[in-house]
């Protein structure tokens, strides 16, 4: 099982370390504190990246070219 620190999910998401705390802060992203660090496991992130997604029902274009 890989682990990750809160550096990398924030390169993996493309998002700043922040949001990545605030995520975990707001128990959307589960992680785990080692000493005065914390670490988000493989599966925690997998888990995160299916609860952030979003069902399309149309892709964007197509929607405007109804218009």
């Amino acid at each position: 099982m890989k682990i990750y620190t809160t550096h990398e999910i924030s390169e993996i998401l493309s998002v700043g370390r922040k949001t990545v705390l605030k995520y975990i802060r707001q128990g959307e992203l589960k992680a785990i504190r080692l000493g005065n660090q914390l670490r988000v496991t493989e599966e925690a992130l997998k888990d995160f990246i299916e609860l952030m997604s979003v069902d399309v029902k149309e892709l964007p274009m197509q929607t405007l070219k109804k218009k």
